[in-house]
């Protein structure tokens, strides 16, 4: 499964969204913080969807689009 996230910087952290998925965002003040909490934030988002519909596991990839500063 791969996965698009829109990321961005701001006053020195990023966040991201995935517009795939509404409503799942994360942040952090590092690139590496921000995939981990993305990644997690997806699968959480992934499992709560599973429960109401079955669907075989692929492994997750994530496809990063930096956009730049959000304040420009």
């Amino acid at each position: 499964m791969e996965i698009t996230a829109n990321i961005r910087s701001e006053d020195g952290s990023y966040w991201a969204d995935v517009p795939a998925l509404p409503g799942c965002f994360a942040s952090g003040t590092t690139l590496d913080e921000l995939f981990d909490s993305l990644r997690e934030g997806i699968r959480l988002y992934l499992d709560d969807e599973a429960i109401s519909v079955e669907r075989p596991r692929r492994p997750l990839q994530m496809i990063s689009v930096v956009l730049g500063d959000a304040s420009s």
